[in-house]
């Protein structure tokens, strides 16, 4: 009786160790096609599900490290994923492709392409796609290093708390010599997001009162964010888009904002669209609007009021020498009228939207090529709703960079007086310290990130903020090895140089790997930039023998190689087949040829292109395994393969 109860309890026992790890084994499944698919939310959460059942999965432990790296820079530590070199960096073929897009997330440009060449110097299989991404990635990172290294003399300021917060701030409105400000907000008391409302703040003695909800004003969806003031603060115009997209208007009355009304100029005639700007004579409305027909090209519009007849003119494209392939939005302009900003996703932009201006060249009525504001304003995130007092030269913008709070947050830039700091840096056998990288943290607000790296003569050069307090970390080796603070003089002095000796030896690394290509990729996985190999097998396809039909019950085996050409147009295959050594050469490249050729066939028959799958047979010339034995042997070499065409 005791023998039958341990045995049922072992019987039990390893019922449950089977369930559990099928359990794991489906979740990391689901988790890897969520990840490899760049669906980093689903595959973080599933990651978690994994690590819930089994803690000391490192596969799970370490994706979901870059899960959270790109979906949450802000909160991410970079020494997190680089906790893996010394482990993944030589098992998975893709660490430094994840590693360069995670420095990227934290502005780290320079250590984003060095990342992103050690991926391309591998000497492993990598898919056309990846390699041609990881090359614009590259250049997308040179560039934004060179940007940010061109600081104009301007600081921002991010707005603290209680303006900004974990929720979205829009379209700041800015009057009473700036220390009223009115905005809008997703924002809700118990943390979670409603429709964008408007609120409004007053600055006292420097700081800003609890924003007040202006219940009045009603609410507005994400695209219809946006609320101008004209006539020196007394009134201010909102959009909505119902009754065609209308313009309403709010006067200040005492201190108080009436009720929103329509405006009765046939404003529905322009064709007006949500970012707007309305100059202070009310006589003239910029605003973007999409063309018929395109899907993803913004491009700025004009609209004048007639006097004669108080209606809006059909809008009209601005100037053709302001458009681009991408979108053009949030127009602003000048008070007198000569000087256009507004941003655009083209034209050069280091990140989504890019803030640039225009000139209006009145001799020649024509518009300038539009300028880059540069750096601070401009940052590899969005940068939007940019507006300028022209007389102080300083004004405000909205921007979801690195540093925001929430999505996006509400900045204040101003012209600032700036020292260059340079210097060199060696190491402690005194040779230059190559590659060291220094942050400076200014005690004033600047809003800059201040970041450079030393080159081959370990010397640096950065521009930083005159009469401050500089704190100041050096790494090397993504290690911190020296902190110190400095006070930087008065801008008349024009040049500081500060030299630093590091107690560390410039190390040689080489980028290993002890990664080995597997012999095929998984057929739902062919289609994947990441791809392992750039071939699949399908299994168990069986055909008579000496038949080259497709049995209706073995077609259901290539439903996945289906699914995965219609889910990826761009990709074409060559159907290879081969045979065992088993008859005549000629007869088994034909029966080879044939075979490649059915499946082929179906997949062109179920809406594949012809010249997206390409037929070809080898017939016994490319084996497997030997062809003496049946089992592990000629089984293996009757097969079909699949080869994406690259």
């Amino acid at each position: 009786m005791y023998f039958r109860k341990c045995t049922i309890l072992v019987i039990l026992l390893s019922l449950s160790y089977w369930c559990y790890s099928q359990d794991v084994e489906k979740l990391e499944k689901k988790a890897q096609k969520h990840f490899y698919a760049e669906e980093l939310l689903a595959a973080a959460q599933e990651y978690e599900q994994v690590l819930k059942i089994d803690s000391d999965n490192r596969t799970a432990a370490y994706r979901l490290v870059i899960c959270n790296a790109l979906l949450d820079p802000r909160n991410s530590s970079m020494s997190e994923l680089l906790k893996y070199k010394s482990t993944q960096g030589k098992r998975d073929k893709f660490y430094y492709y994840w590693l360069g897009r995670a420095y990227f997330h934290q502005n780290q440009f320079k250590k984003a392409a060095d990342s992103w060449n050690k991926f391309l110097s591998l000497d492993k299989y990598k898919s056309s796609t990846i390699i041609e991404e990881t090359k614009f990635f590259i250049d997308w990172a040179e560039r934004a290093e060179i940007h940010h290294s061109l600081s104009e003399n301007y600081e921002i300021d991010q707005l603290p708390e209680p303006i900004n917060s974990e929720s979205i701030e829009f379209s700041p409105v800015y009057f009473s010599h700036s220390n009223e400000l009115l905005f809008l907000s997703d924002r809700r008391g118990d943390g979670k997001q409603e429709p964008f409302q408007t609120y409004h703040s007053i600055r006292s003695d420097g700081v800003w009162s609890e924003p007040t909800l202006l219940k009045q004003f009603g609410s507005f969806e994400e695209k219809n964010a946006n609320i101008e003031v004209v006539n020196e603060s007394s009134k201010i115009y909102l959009y909505r888009g119902d009754k065609k997209g209308s313009l309403y208007s709010s006067f200040n009355d005492e201190g108080n904002w009436t009720k929103p009304e329509t405006l009765s100029r046939h404003v529905s005639d322009s064709k007006l669209e949500s970012h707007f700007f309305i100059n202070e004579d009310e006589n003239t409305i910029l605003f973007a609007h999409r063309k018929k027909g395109k899907t993803a090209d913004l491009d700025i519009f004009i609209s004048r009021l007639d006097p004669e007849n108080n209606h809006w003119t059909k809008p009209e494209l601005l100037s053709e020498i302001l458009t681009s392939d991408l979108d053009e939005d949030y127009p602003y302009l000048s008070a007198d009228g000569n000087t256009l900003y507004f941003s655009s996703k083209g034209f050069g932009s280091i990140g989504g939207y890019d803030v640039f201006k225009s000139e209006f060249d009145a001799t020649e009525n024509s518009w300038s090529r539009p300028v880059s504001l540069g750096y601070p304003t401009n940052s590899i995130g969005h940068d939007i709703q940019f507006k300028i007092n022209a007389t102080t030269n300083s004004g405000y913008f909205v921007s979801d960079r690195l540093s925001a709070m929430g999505g996006y947050d509400i900045f204040f830039f101003h012209e600032s007086n700036k020292i260059l700091l340079t210097g060199t840096i060696i190491d402690s056998k005194g040779m230059p310290a190559e590659g060291a990288e220094i942050h400076f943290y200014p005690k004033r607000n600047t809003g800059l990130e201040l970041k450079t790296m030393t080159d081959q003569d370990g010397k640096y050069e950065v521009n930083v903020g005159s009469e401050d307090q500089l704190k100041i970390e050096i790494f090397f080796h993504d290690e911190l090895v020296y902190q110190e603070s400095i006070q930087t003089p008065s801008a008349a002095v024009g040049t500081l140089k500060k030299n630093f000796s590091i107690d560390q030896e410039k190390k040689q690394i080489a980028v290993t790997s002890d990664y080995h290509d597997p012999a095929y990729t998984d057929v739902e996985n062919i289609g994947s930039k990441f791809r392992p190999t750039n071939k699949a097998l399908l299994s168990n396809i069986y055909f008579g023998f000496g038949e080259v039909e497709l049995a209706t019950s073995e077609t259901q085996k290539l439903e996945p190689l289906l699914n995965v050409m219609k889910e990826n147009p761009e990709l074409n295959v060559e159907i290879a087949g081969h045979t065992d050594n088993i008859g005549d050469g000629r007869t088994n490249l034909k029966i080879s040829v044939l075979r490649a050729r059915a499946v082929a066939q179906y997949l062109i028959d179920h809406g594949v292109a012809e010249d997206r799958a390409v037929a070809k047979g080898y017939g016994y010339a490319i084996p497997l395994a030997s062809n003496d034995q049946e089992k592990e042997g000629r089984e293996l070499n009757r097969r079909i393969e699949v080869l994406v065409l690259e």
